[in-house]
């Protein structure tokens, strides 16, 4: 009898330690930000003046929280699919999550028809930066544009846990260096790689983006195989040097640093044909 409790005991106490190993978000959260917001700052520049605009606005904000959230509830998942507990500190963590939202206001109370540059932006953003948290306080926020919104409103309903990355259409943000430029020499052979604005998976902030851009990463190199976006500033399209060619090379949408299947697929061929 008191070998079937020591057993039981044993079973048990392994079963209390069985926790999900904690993603990388949590990591940096326990490591630099531990009982502070971490997130994103991001612009509202969409949705003003509308017959029906608040509404449209209402429901981007409701799927844009389940979206971004997306990795929290992957999360959830896979602990009860393994059959093992959260870590302790994963729900504070989570809690503490958050996207500080900024309006950018309509001059004179005109309805907003063109949307903010990106430089008005940053100029915006510079001025809020001295008072964030630092889990705030990257070296890119966001955009909410017409575009963004309406990429939620076509492709919100079909993204979800099971959605996989580099899909074709996703509901993006628009990310935007704080920085107009790469602050490389113009004969560096990494600036065509820096893209100040760029479209970003909403579903992938959590991961992807804030992992990189707390290990350091330049934001030349994060952006090096995505397209540059033109929506906040039309002018870009005429002062693009790059050729038709390169451009077929690059993703419309940011997911990650690592390669695409398409760009995996194209080294392949181009392997071969070697």
């Amino acid at each position: 009898m008191a070998e079937a409790s020591i057993s039981f005991n044993t079973t048990k106490a392994n079963a209390q330690k069985a926790v999900l190993s904690p993603p990388d978000w949590l990591r940096i959260w326990r490591k630099h930000f531990h009982g502070q917001r971490w997130g994103f700052v991001a612009f509202r520049a969409a949705c003003f003046g509308g017959d029906n605009d608040n509404d449209r606005w209402t429901r981007f904000q409701e799927q844009f929280k389940r979206i971004i959230e997306i990795p929290f509830a992957r999360a959830v998942t896979q602990a009860q699919e393994e059959g093992v507990s959260l870590p302790d500190d994963f729900d504070e963590a989570r809690a503490k999550f958050e996207i500080q939202w900024v309006e950018v206001v309509p001059v004179n109370g005109e309805t907003l028809t063109m949307i903010a540059d990106a430089d008005s932006l940053r100029a915006k953003y510079a001025a809020l930066r001295p008072n964030l948290d630092p889990g705030l306080c990257w070296d890119v926020f966001l955009c909410a544009s017409p575009e963004a919104v309406e990429s939620f409103e076509n492709e919100a309903s079909t993204t979800d846990e099971t959605s996989s990355f580099w899909r074709d259409r996703a509901p993006f943000l628009l990310a935007v260096s704080a920085h107009s430029d790469s602050g490389l020499e113009e004969d560096h052979e990494e600036t065509a790689w820096f893209k100040p604005v760029f479209k970003i998976a909403a579903e992938v902030l959590v991961e992807s983006l804030f992992t990189i851009l707390n290990i350091g990463t330049p934001l030349r190199r994060i952006t090096r195989s995505v397209l540059q976006a033109t929506e906040l500033d039309q002018s870009v399209e005429q002062r693009q040097q790059q050729s038709v060619e390169e451009i077929r090379k690059l993703d419309e949408i940011w997911w990650s640093m690592h390669p695409s299947p398409a760009r995996l697929r194209m080294r392949r061929n181009i392997g071969s044909i070697q």
